[in-house]
């Protein structure tokens, strides 16, 4: 009888065990909430000739100016473009002096600086980011102009 009631309990026993272990609990998830990102871009065309989009493209500032840095296939196309004072990025036209490192493009082995003294075009800066254009006739190389459009730059 004893043996029996042993039996018994071990069996009821192993039946309550097995049935909090197939009672799982429900897990909480969080609900996801989708912020909406905005795509930095430069693009640019040499010479009235096919768009080309960066790879990689920035705003920075310092002490003495606020610049634009833009990469294609590392230094292979590569942008620095300068103006005076920082953190200069009021709605305008900023003016580039030639012969004074405000323009910068190498491209391959070619550097290329503006012809002349020009502008560049400031057209939005929200939440730290810089959107703008310009059309700048470059000397340096086989390329004479070059029109560019940026938008929503990040700051580095």
């Amino acid at each position: 009888m004893i043996k029996k009631q042993y039996l018994l309990t071990l069996v009821l026993y192993i039946l309550v065990c097995l049935s909090f272990q197939s009672c799982k609990k429900d897990e909480v998830t969080a609900p996801v909430t989708t912020v909406p990102t905005s795509t930095s871009t430069f693009t640019w065309k040499e010479n009235a000739g096919a768009l080309i989009t960066a790879d990689s493209a920035y705003w920075t500032t310092w002490s003495t100016g606020t610049g634009i840095r833009a990469y294609k296939g590392g230094m292979q196309n590569y942008f620095e473009i300068n103006w005076a004072s920082g953190n200069n990025t009021s709605i305008g036209a900023k003016a580039l002096v030639t012969n004074n490192a405000d323009f910068t493009f190498l491209k391959g082995t070619d550097s290329y600086d503006i012809s002349s003294n020009q502008n560049l075009n400031i057209t939005a800066f929200a939440d730290n980011k810089l959107s703008g254009n310009f059309t700048f006739a470059v000397k340096g190389g086989q390329i004479t102009s070059i029109q560019a459009t940026f938008t929503d730059l990040p700051k580095k």
